[in-house]
């Protein structure tokens, strides 16, 4: 029993850790490169309708014969 509360208590220590990691490593305020340099993709629109008629297919109610 004691061994598994030590275990819980590293995975939530580790689970912690690497949730506030996240914000050591974030930008930092003095970012000042223009980030609206990139043009968007020319495939979007069709990979949005791809998605929409994958989830369509793969979540429709199956119809029995």
């Amino acid at each position: 029993m004691k061994k598994m509360k030590t275990t819980t208590k590293i995975i939530y220590s580790i689970a912690l850790l690497v949730c506030q990691a996240q914000t050591l490593v974030a930008q930092t305020p003095g970012f000042t490169d223009d980030v609206q340099d990139v043009p968007v993709n020319d495939y979007l629109p069709a990979l949005f309708i791809l998605a929409i008629a994958t989830a369509y297919w793969v979540l429709k109610p199956k119809t029995k014969a």
